[in-house]
């Protein structure tokens, strides 16, 4: 056996041995970075035992409507409690501020409320 034989043979079982446990990967692409997301869901802190929950969407935060943003949060302890956002603090927080957000007492689930810390995520 030559150098040039054996050297053929070496190369060749060490790429046998990193293909077989995936360090050369044929026919993938390259992992690129993760997308953005396109809203971001905050959880509220905890009152009574239980927490809610409420997304935002990105554009509500680049272009705050004039009428804020409003509506529901998850329910939790068979209940909701209702969300909203002046367009100032949407503002505030697309200028990289911190908003607390007060959650509205809920109808059914007697007169607690929640906090929501708001901050901008992209």
């Amino acid at each position: 056996m030559t150098r040039k034989d054996f050297l053929r043979a070496g190369f060749g079982g060490l790429a046998g041995i990193l293909a077989s446990t995936g360090l050369i990967k044929c026919g993938s692409s390259p992992a690129g970075p993760t997308p953005p997301t396109t809203s971001k869901t905050f959880t509220s802190t905890s009152a009574n035992s239980h927490s809610h929950s409420f997304t935002i969407q990105n554009a509500d935060v680049q272009s705050p409507p004039a009428a804020g943003i409003s509506g529901d949060t998850s329910s939790s302890s068979s209940h909701t409690h209702t969300f909203a956002m002046t367009q100032a603090q949407l503002q505030s927080v697309n200028g990289g501020g911190s908003v607390v957000i007060t959650s509205g007492s809920s109808a059914t689930g007697g007169t607690h409320t929640h906090d929501f810390t708001i901050t901008k995520w992209f």
